[in-house]
């Protein structure tokens, strides 16, 4: 979803990704045709659910002619089955390639063997099997009572566990993330790290004085570094540490873990930004010769009187201005002008004192400076100093524990202002998120788990944000974090959808991302995190956990975005760990070579190394067991089972087997282009079939808002183009790479169509888009939206688009990623329901500011207002000349939140709306631009009739189904901010009937009779 030209490369990306699929098919074969994976001992007596073991899944070697039998040798092998995190699991059964005797049948006919428990999850059974010396296909495997049911098969991968006779023990656990990393076993701390090529690791270990420990770890023989550390967690718990590896060539680097919880992060307050150095226009940071800029700022502080940056020299003295113009130098401040339009005066120097210190300027509640140069600022240390005013009007230092007028280092190191760890700025401040914290996961209880929330995707309405954006202020100047999720969930819940998608939440270089352009690991984003009402900074993990129980526990599920197709970054701890053999991205398996496979937005991952894979399978099945999400959409799957062959085939396939044997209910989304039916089936042990629930099925929105090669519905009406009605309607009778509409998120509008395309306002407007969109495009907005929500599949809508939000959302660019929440403001106390406000009202409004406030109450307009549209008149001309245009816009704004409420109701009243209910073509018309066509489930049946006609149809002859019908929902209502165009709650008949139709609008009738 990242690219150094996002605007581009991704839809070229996805869109050259339908002839690859299929060259790659015709030329290999293997997505046509999967190599087996046979599962288990019973592959006669597979079982339709594929929860059980297959029968005959090896045959037997043969036996050579001549070849002589001795007397078969006992062994005693002892195996052990360790669920981990999985405990909820009971009744496992050892099953394996022996008989009741110990003696090799691959027919698997020596029956379940129960295993004894050991604690922590984990099982054990002995059992003596025949060695005759023969080369024998050994395996076995475990069957567990789960979530998923009784006895299923509880071997994750493709095949069954191979068994080696020479060895006395063998071993599965089906996650690893209870292994890996930093674990903490009562007081006690054990360590494993994979480099397989490295020389010496050793836990380097930091407290927040800045004092270090070290810890070293020996090499196993599956290039695991390990240790274990009695009775260290109370000493250990919170400090930070990294893995300081000595690779194959002797040099040392320092390596954050993957599989750590929690990160330090990004140095609080620091970022970095960039600007085109000719148009002062915020670009990404891989735009030619961009300019970079530190930004400094204070998060959440619009109580505060004031706030002041002070920049000291590597000693911890103060610069004073002289000192800094010559360490900075000059600057071109008047680009600062061109980004912000003049709105903000933000930097340095406009606000140095003499004495060093730079006043902040306060942007949204965010108080922030923007100084140029960052390598310059590499060997400075930073404070930030935050004023609150007290009722005598006396400022005071906030954090300034003692009153002596400035911060001890012991101060600033408490201070929720500063950073917790270290006031040093480096090269890589702003961007590397640093080491690793030691958490325990284990910690956080979560509350809400058993809180009643919709199980069934097929009934869900999907909101997709972006957690650090989604209430951002002035240019996201002051971003959102979860604690601002948490006091929105009750919006949600007014809004009607069912189920948040966040955009990724792992941790990622900068405080200002996306998400997709990071290193994976399983620490969530540190710059999410708050302060609470205990004063206790609360990030990473327990901030997401928190978010997460909290949304339970109003009702809604939380689905995750993962990336499992590329890694990438200036911070990538994984590239080139132990050396430059780079285990975790080399697809070569021969000795001294090296292959690498890659993306335009980074290298694929080398999931033909089995730790590789283990490391994104522990991740998913973490985000479910660990995290509680409620399902996984999984970003661009073509590059997974495309470039990474078999091997990424067959990781997807054992990641949603892991899923939803963990959580049965838990809900997988792939984004595959072009679209496949296969990767939306059940994973057959034939090795077809991916396992994921549903596709991300984009190619709604094309044809019916926008499309960069043909032209959606939206698109060509607002440029007078002929919409193709017809294409649209084939689409959902007839959705092409689906098997059925319950295996798709139908997408209205999403991250990548807003940030590399529209919005699907802008789209409505044509091809200029204004600051005031005309009542024709607000109508195509809310008809976009109400026709997703009535049509087939699980409908998805991005942040913003249910208050019709204008911003850009471009990859890269935090300036745009704001959706203006002041509508929120207006007419608190007015009743919209029964206030009218459309074009013609604003044109009125218009006028009326203009006469004296007596002439405005004998103004004949005026007079037919209702009580509720002359107090909104009145609070919208008391405002100032320059912001009632503004206050209008939220008007509409409002109006199109009434809209989304209502839209998703209806789609939430009934079953007939569910994903896979029938959809039937009534009627279309392309040159009129006119769709009919009816949903149905048992007997509630809805007919919904659309255009996107410049004119309203004023009787317009449709051949209704048989029966009544009864119009409940029009879009054009004067609620919804139209001109109430349609059929008032007329009940019509079947037949050849007259339907008023709405320009840009729809109307949804509903069987009665």
């Amino acid at each position: 979803s990242t690219t150094a030209d996002p605007e581009k490369a991704l839809a070229q990306q996805k869109a050259a990704a339908a002839k690859a699929a299929a060259a790659r098919r015709n030329a290999s074969g293997f997505e046509a045709t999967p190599a087996p994976g046979a599962r288990g001992p019973a592959a006669a007596m597979a079982r339709a659910s594929n929860a059980g073991p297959l029968l005959g899944a090896a045959p037997t070697a043969p036996v050579r002619p001549g070849a002589t039998v001795e007397k078969p040798v006992t062994r005693t092998i002892t195996f052990t089955y360790d669920a981990g995190p999985h405990q909820q699991l009971t009744n496992p059964k050892l099953k394996g390639s022996w008989d009741a005797d110990g003696r090799f049948n691959a027919q698997w006919s020596g029956g379940g063997i129960p295993m004894k428990p050991l604690g922590n999850g984990k099982y054990e059974a002995t059992v003596k099997v025949a060695d005759d010396g023969l080369a024998r296909n050994w395996e076995w495997g475990v069957s567990v009572d789960g979530p998923a049911g009784k006895d299923q098969w509880a071997v994750m991968g493709e095949g069954n566990l191979k068994l080696d006779l020479s060895k006395p023990t063998a071993s599965y656990s089906p996650t690893t993330y209870h292994q890996m990393g930093a674990q903490r076993s009562g007081q006690d701390v054990s360590f494993k790290f994979w480099a397989p090529d490295a020389r010496a690791v050793q836990v380097k270990v930091t407290d927040k004085q800045g004092q270090q420990q070290r810890i070293p770890l020996t090499r196993d023989e599956g290039g695991n570094w390990t240790a274990q550390a009695k009775g260290a967690w109370s000493q250990l718990e919170g400090k930070s540490y990294v893995y300081e590896v000595v690779d194959s060539t002797g040099a040392t680097s320092d390596r954050p873990d993957p599989y750590a919880r929690r990160m330090m992060g990004e140095q609080r307050g620091l970022d970095r930004l960039f600007l085109d150095p000719m148009r002062g226009k915020e670009v990404d940071r891989y735009f030619p010769g961009a300019t970079g800029l530190m930004r400094f700022d204070v998060d959440d502080a619009e109580d505060a009187d004031s706030a002041y940056l002070v920049l000291k020299d590597g000693d911890g003295n103060p610069l004073n201005k002289a000192q800094l113009q010559e360490r900075l130098g000059t600057f071109d401040d008047t680009l600062i002008d061109k980004m912000r339009g003049g709105k903000f005066n933000d930097f340095w120097s406009r606000n140095v004192t003499d004495d060093g210190r730079i006043k902040m300027t306060n942007e949204g509640g965010a108080w922030t400076t923007l100084v140029n140069d960052p390598d310059k600022l590499a060997g400075l240390r930073y404070e930030f100093q935050v004023f609150d005013k007290d009722a005598k009007g006396k400022l005071h230092l906030r954090d300034d524990v003692n009153n002596d007028g400035k911060l001890s280092k012991t101060e600033r190191l408490a201070s929720s202002e500063n950073d917790p760890w270290s006031d040093l700025i480096t090269v890589g401040s702003g961007v590397d998120f640093r080491g690793s914290i030691f958490t325990d996961p284990t910690a956080f209880q979560f509350k809400n788990d058993n809180v009643p929330r919709e199980k069934d995707p097929s009934k869900w309405t999907v909101y997709q944000l972006h957690a650090g954006s989604f209430l951002g202020q002035a240019g996201n100047s002051n971003r959102s974090t979860m604690e601002d999720l948490i006091k929105k969930l009750d919006y949600f819940k007014e809004l009607g959808v069912t189920t948040l998608e966040l955009l990724p939440t792992n941790e990622v270089e900068g405080s200002r991302n996306w998400g997709y352009l990071g290193v994976n690991s399983l620490a969530a984003e540190s710059s999410l995190g708050f302060e609470d009402e205990t004063g206790q900074w609360v990030e990473g993990d327990e901030a997401l956990k928190r978010f997460i129980d909290a949304a339970h526990g109003k009702g809604l599920n939380v689905v995750s975005d993962v990336v499992y197709n590329h890694v990438f970054g200036d911070h990538n701890g994984l590239w080139n760990v132990g050396g430059p053999s780079n285990p975790y991205f080399n697809w070569s398996k021969e000795p001294g070579q090296f292959e690498q496979r890659d993306t335009p937005w980074g290298s694929v991952p080398a999931y033909n190394t089995p730790q590789v894979k283990q490391l994104f399978v522990d991740h998913a099945v973490q985000q479910v067991s660990e995290l509680k999400f409620d399902g996984l959409r999984f970003d661009f799957t073509e590059p997974i089972k495309g470039v990474g062959g078999k091997a990424g085939w067959d990781m997807l396939r054992e990641i949603n087997r892991q899923v939803h044997f963990v959580n049965p209910n838990a809900w997988t989304v792939a984004e595959q282009f072009d679209y496949d039916p296969a990767i939306s089936r059940p994973a057959q042990p034939d090795g077809t079939g991916g396992g994921f629930d549903a596709q991300w099925y984009t190619e709604f929105q094309h044809r019916l808002i926008n499309d960069n090669s043909k032209p959606g519905l939206v698109q060509a009406a607002s440029r007078g183009l002929k919409t193709d009605v017809d294409a649209f309607v084939n689409l959902m009778t007839s959705p092409r790479g689906l098997d059925s509409w319950k295996n798709a998120l139908s997408i209205i509008s999403n991250h990548d169509e807003v940030g590399n395309a529209q919005r699907t306002m802008n789209t409505a407007e044509g091809e200029k888009a204004t600051d005031f969109p005309d009542q024709w495009t607000r109508g195509a907005a809310r008809f976009a939206a109400g026709i997703g929500m009535a049509g087939p599949g699980i409908p998805m809508f991005f942040q913003g688009d249910e208050f019709g939000a204008q911003n850009d959302f471009r990859w890269g660019n935090p300036s745009t990623w704001d959706s203006n929440w002041s509508w929120q403001d207006v007419g608190k106390g007015v009743d919209f329901t029964k206030v009218t406000f459309n074009d013609a009202t604003k044109a009125t409004y218009e006028r009326l500011f203009t006469l004296s406030p007596d002439a405005q109450t004998k103004d004949a307009a005026y007079k037919a207002f209702s009580a509720e549209d002359r107090k909104l008149f009145k609070e919208v001309s008391s405002l100032p000349a320059d912001e009632r245009k503004g206050a209008m816009l939220d008007v509409t704004r409002r109006q199109s939140f009434s809209f989304y409420k209502d839209a998703i109701g209806l789609r939430n009243s009934s079953p007939a709306f569910s994903a896979a209910a029938e959809v039937k073509r009534v009627y279309t018309h392309n040159d009129d631009s006119v769709m009919a066509f009816t949903r149905k489930s048992g007997n509630e049946e809805f007919l919904v009739v659309g255009s996107l006609n410049k004119k309203n149809l004023d009787g317009y002859a449709l051949p209704l189904p048989p029966g009544q019908w009864q119009e409940v929902l029009n879009s054009d209502a004067s609620a919804y901010g139209g001109g109430n165009f349609g059929n008032f709650g007329a009940t019509l008949n079947g037949g050849n009937t007259k339907v008023n139709i709405p320009a840009a609008g729809y109307v949804v009738l509903k069987k009665v009779g």
